[in-house]
């Protein structure tokens, strides 16, 4: 067994501890050319097409049906969510686009963002970028002196593997907490976010 002297012996003169290294933590930002991208996207038909396979992916999905595009259903008792695996046909920076896309149609659901990052994180065989949108309610207060915590609390996340695309995750979770209001339907936040009307 080794003893506590040899592992930070090992630390020191042997290079990094086992594990992922997380080679930078910063804040999410775009660039120009990012957000003129995702302004050129949000007001074309790309976007509507795209909207409308991952919506009807998701609800072939809850039946059971597995559709063309690659999407997994999270269901828990405290927190919904659905995760779409990239696909080839659809271009790096529409799948960016979506992303940015999930977070600002968030905002419009009196939502505010509450912490945005990025990590890139050294796993030995392979490089992890994770950038995330964590998206809270307006602290909007109920006749009851409840917390509205509408659908909950929402985290976005874009992970890429070696630079390239990977998957996105959206998950609502929800707060157990007498002092806030029941959570309202993740099926009704569904179809409010895919709302593909331009």
């Amino acid at each position: 067994m080794m003893s506590f002297f040899d592992d930070i012996y090992n630390k020191i003169f042997k290079g990094k501890a086992e594990g992922p290294a997380e080679l930078i933590h910063e804040t999410l930002e775009r660039t120009s050319r990012e957000s003129e991208s995702f302004l050129a996207w949000a007001d074309s038909h790309k976007r509507t097409e795209l909207l409308t396979e991952i919506y009807n992916a998701y609800h072939l999905k809850k039946k059971g049906i597995v559709a063309k595009l690659n999407l997994h259903l999270l269901e828990t008792k405290y927190s919904n969510g659905f995760a779409v695996t990239y696909d080839h046909e659809i271009s790096s920076d529409d799948f960016r686009n979506l992303f940015d896309y999930l977070k600002e149609k968030t905002l419009e659901f009196d939502y505010r963002l509450a912490q945005n990052d990025r990590r890139i994180i050294d796993r030995e065989s392979f490089e992890e970028v994770i950038e995330k949108w964590y998206l809270k309610p307006q602290a909007l207060e109920q006749e009851e002196k409840k917390t509205n915590q509408l659908y909950g609390n929402i985290l976005i996340e874009y992970v890429m593997i070696d630079r390239k695309p990977s998957y996105i995750k959206l998950m609502a979770n929800i707060y157990q907490d007498r002092l806030y209001s029941e959570a309202l339907p993740f099926e009704e936040f569904i179809e409010k976010l895919f709302d593909r009307n331009l």
